[in-house]
């Protein structure tokens, strides 16, 4: 159970570009010659970008909510004049 936390930690500082480049170095050897460790670091890219993909949908959703309110809101209507003046002249 020990050697998985360890080696897990050992890809998550690879797959970051974190921790001693020594280390990182020796754990690249390591996936070349050792197929199942390759693997394990491929399915943590894969986790990555799918997390990282769905950080960016979610701020865009919240970013067109925010547009959609400070655009259509009578309430800020002099918000969206001054920042359209900047634009249109």
């Amino acid at each position: 159970m020990r050697t998985s936390l360890i080696e897990t930690a050992q890809i998550d500082q690879l797959v970051q570009k974190q921790g001693d480049p020594g280390e990182r170095l020796l754990m690249e050897a390591r996936i070349q010659v050792n197929d199942e460790l390759s693997e394990k670091v491929n399915f943590q890219v894969m986790a990555y970008n799918i997390i990282h993909e769905y950080g960016r949908r979610k701020l865009r959703k919240e970013i067109a909510q925010i547009d959609k309110q400070l655009f259509t809101s009578r309430k800020h209507l002099d918000f969206r004049n001054k920042i359209l003046s900047y634009f249109i002249k």
